[in-house]
């Protein structure tokens, strides 16, 4: 397989507790509690290796005393990254999960990136996106940053006939305009911002006018996925499962969905395979990780539909 790129831009120091019941507003115990790297780029690349993927780079920015426990970390677990040292800290993500599934985020202020550090990324980048299998750029910048990064990465891949996936409402239009071969991986509410509308069906059919070569991608929980390429859209019904924490489903839907894609499959078995494994993803507390054999029974267990777009 030839290497899959991934831009998380925006990591994380994630720090997990754990609590018998957690209340707002009170004094909360937890009763285990994990440190590790995380945010949307990371959290894919332990995807991807849960998927049997090697052969893969992760580009971050780092700063301050996160970052360095966020490089040491990565470098520990054996994960290929290429960073750019900021001036800025690296932010922390903590997440409070109670045994009865709920979850809380709390994400921790990210320092904007100047010109130097985008222009630095970007050379990189440019270094290696030739001959690459696919190009993933993955959530947020941070805070204050200049959108136009991601554009500029787009324009790169374009131009050395990468497809791209994303998943990120930084610059979308801007993005899903440059010519080439581009997925577009969000969930249902992400899905409605980008098109102005709040029916699914109507959304589909918006975005396909506007951007007709694109590929479309709607993961929504554990409720009804969608996916529309070439006029016709594809609803997926998942099966039911316990779940144990949500917490980096979408990152492993992607990380999924970029494999199979590469490896040649259409669009829409790529889309299942992903959403097969972002459901054995909920099955495990850490963000990114599943086991290949619960996916693989949960592939089974979708029901996939399609109908024709009226555009």
């Amino acid at each position: 397989m030839k290497k899959i790129l991934v831009l998380g831009a925006n990591p994380a120091w994630q720090k997990t507790l754990f609590f018998k019941n957690f209340v707002p507003g009170e004094v909360n115990r937890a009763i285990k509690e994990e440190n590790y790297p995380s945010g949307k780029g990371i959290n894919l690349c332990r995807a991807l290796r849960c998927s049997g993927v090697e052969n893969f780079m992760l580009f971050q920015f780092a700063g301050g005393d996160n970052g360095q426990k966020l490089c040491s970390g990565l470098d520990i677990a054996g994960f290929p990254h290429t960073s750019v040292h900021t001036t800025g800290e690296t932010r922390n993500c903590i997440t409070c999960l109670d045994q009865h599934g709920f979850m809380t985020e709390l994400i921790g202020v990210s320092k904007a990136l100047s010109q130097k550090e985008t222009d630095e990324m970007l050379a990189k980048l440019q270094n290696l996106l030739p001959g690459a299998g696919i190009m993933v750029i993955t959530g947020s910048l941070p805070d204050g940053t200049y959108p136009g990064l991601y554009a500029a990465v787009a324009r790169i891949a374009a131009e050395n006939d990468v497809p791209l996936l994303i998943d990120t409402l930084v610059d979308v239009d801007k993005i899903l305009s440059v010519s080439g071969k581009v997925i577009l991986k969000v969930n249902r509410e992400e899905f409605f911002k980008i098109a102005g509308v709040k029916s699914i069906t109507e959304a589909h059919a918006v975005m396909m006018k506007k951007y007709p070569e694109k590929i479309f991608a709607v993961t929504n929980g554990a409720a009804n996925a969608t996916l529309s390429y070439s006029g016709k859209m594809y609803e997926y019904t998942l099966p039911s499962i316990s779940a144990v924490s949500p917490l980096g489903a979408g990152d492993t839907a992607a990380a999924v969905m970029s494999v199979q894609y590469t490896m040649g499959k259409s669009c829409q078995e790529a889309f299942l395979y992903a959403l097969a494994a972002a459901s054995a993803n909920c099955l495990n507390a850490k963000a990114g990780e599943y086991l290949p054999s619960d996916a693989n029974w949960i592939v089974n267990k979708i029901s996939l539909t399609e109908k024709r777009l009226i555009l």
